[in-house]
């Protein structure tokens, strides 16, 4: 099974950028307090992010007067972030150095780091499932994807159906908008997935031996 999921907290802004401060009760809080923003670096006096294991492509959710929600460019001390506006580079480039873009300054401002990693990674599982890998025959290598990003789509897509699901249930009849969306998700996540094609190594050795569409049913009514 993949140990990482194929999609980030950052990838799902792209689609919903206050979804960390949304649906805050389907997350999981990494830390929040208080802390102070001066263009890209927020600073806490108290707490760790390092401790609360705080990464790069997590996002940040600032309460008034800043109100919204920003990628984490990277942590450069265990009290301290680079943070940035929103803007393609960010998620594009997932290696090489990223230039953070300036948000605002403000002091003493409410924040709290969230994460959908558990609906990322239950995702995640089941596109790996869908391609076959993952488990080992006969004492072999198991199959493994080499081109994760292949599955970044539909894992964002998947993700936000979860969130989207999980806010219709609990709330009240009048707010329909969940369940909209939630459809809506579910539609383009089955669409992602019959459209996605992995690059599979089955013997271990680095190399594509294979390249897969998911093993996805498409049911019909008779």
């Amino acid at each position: 099974m993949s140990t990482t999921p194929f999609c980030t907290d950052l990838d799902l802004l792209h689609w919903e950028p206050n979804i960390l401060r949304d649906a805050a009760f389907a997350s999981q809080t990494l830390i929040s307090g208080t802390g102070n923003l001066s263009g890209t670096g927020f600073s806490i006096a108290s707490g760790s992010f390092t401790a609360a294991n705080v990464q790069r492509d997590q996002v940040i959710a600032i309460d008034a007067p800043i109100n919204g929600c920003f990628p984490i460019a990277a942590v450069t001390s265990a009290t301290a972030l680079s943070i940035s506006v929103l803007y393609d580079q960010l998620i594009d480039d997932e290696e090489g150095s990223r230039t953070a873009v300036a948000t605002a300054s403000a002091t003493g401002v409410p924040f709290a780091i969230r994460t959908f990693w558990p609906q990322r990674m239950v995702v995640s599982e089941l596109l790996a499932q869908a391609a076959g890998t993952g488990q080992s025959r006969n004492g072999e290598a198991p199959a493994t994807i080499l081109d994760p990003t292949s599955l970044r789509r539909a894992c964002v897509l998947g993700t936000l159906q979860m969130i989207y699901s999980a806010l219709a249930a609990a709330a009240d009849e009048s707010e329909t908008h969940y369940s909209i969306r939630a459809e809506l998700y579910e539609r383009l996540y089955r669409r992602a997935m019959r459209s996605a094609q992995v690059a599979i190594d089955l013997d271990g050795d680095g190399k594509a031996d294979a390249i897969r569409a998911l093993n996805v049913l498409d049911l019909r009514r008779a």
